[in-house]
C-alpha cells in the first residue's frame, strides 16, 4: 500500500511538473516577447534590435505589423526620426488598410509637425 501512494505521488509531482513547462513556453513569442520587454523598460535599441529579429524570422507573422510599427516608435523615442519615418513608411507600404497603418501614417504626419516647423 505505501508503495503505491508513493508511486501515486510521484505520479501526480511529474504531471505538475510537465504542466508547468509546457505552460511558459506556450505564451512565449520568442523575439517579440523580449522586444516587448525592452520596449516597456526604455531600452529602445535592444527592442529595435528584438523586433527585427522577429520580423527575419516571421516576415509575414501575426505580429509582423505590430513589431514593424514599435521599431518606427523605438527609434523616434531613441531620437532617431529619419530612420522613425523609414519604418513607418514600411508599415503603410507592407500592411496598408490596417490599423497599424493608420496609427504610422499619425505619427508621420506628427513626425512632420516636428520636422517642418
Amino acid at each position: 500500500m505505501k508503495k503505491m501512494k508513493l508511486w501515486a505521488v510521484g505520479a501526480l509531482l511529474s504531471v505538475l511538473f510537465a504542466s508547468c513547462a509546457f505552460h511558459s513556453s506556450k505564451h512565449s513569442f520568442g523575439p517579440y516577447s523580449a522586444a516587448e520587454t525592452f520596449y516597456s523598460k526604455g531600452n529602445y535599441p535592444k527592442a529595435i534590435e528584438k523586433y527585427q529579429e522577429y520580423l527575419a524570422e516571421n516576415p509575414k507573422g501575426n505580429l509582423a505589423a505590430t513589431a514593424e510599427y514599435y521599431v518606427a516608435k523605438s527609434y523616434a523615442a531613441s531620437g532617431n526620426p529619419d530612420r522613425a519615418r523609414e519604418s513607418f513608411e514600411r508599415v503603410l507600404k507592407t500592411f496598408p488598410g490596417t490599423s497599424w497603418a493608420a496609427f504610422s501614417k499619425e505619427q508621420l504626419e506628427a513626425l512632420d509637425g516636428v520636422t517642418k516647423v
